[in-house]
């Protein structure tokens, strides 16, 4: 049981990474396009609603509730949304807000602080 749990973190891992990978190159002009990319390689590797997740109230909780995400998903799936947070029209705030609330909600956990979060967040802030 405890092995097919954990083959199902890591490919949950692999998921997002590729999605990252995908992302990497996101600007506004694509913006779009990685919101696509996003939506399709969620719904297809991880059966994942994105527009759902990102309404979510408790992000976090949905998605170690809903599909099993650890610590280090939540960090990898942050920065999918933070990638397209740079993307995104100037009133959709949904992936910067979502992405500040797993950063918060990581360093709530976290027993040290994570310098690159704290960019990370001071960086969201220009998008909210």
């Amino acid at each position: 049981m405890e092995d097919m749990l954990l083959r199902e973190i890591e490919k949950t891992g692999k998921v997002l990474e590729a999605i990252l990978l995908k992302l990497g190159v996101t600007t506004r002009e694509k913006g779009e396009e990685a919101y696509d990319t996003a939506r399709t390689g969620l719904r297809e590797g991880l059966g994942m609603d994105f527009d759902a997740v990102l309404g979510s109230d408790d992000i976090a909780g949905t998605l170690t509730a809903g599909y099993g995400f650890g610590d280090d998903n939540l960090e990898r799936f942050a920065r999918i949304l933070f990638l397209l947070a740079a993307g995104a029209p100037d009133d959709d705030t949904r992936p910067a807000s979502a992405a500040a609330a797993l950063y918060q909600y990581l360093e709530g956990r976290s027993s040290c602080c994570f310098y690159d979060r704290y960019y990370i967040l001071k960086e969201l802030e220009k998008y909210l």
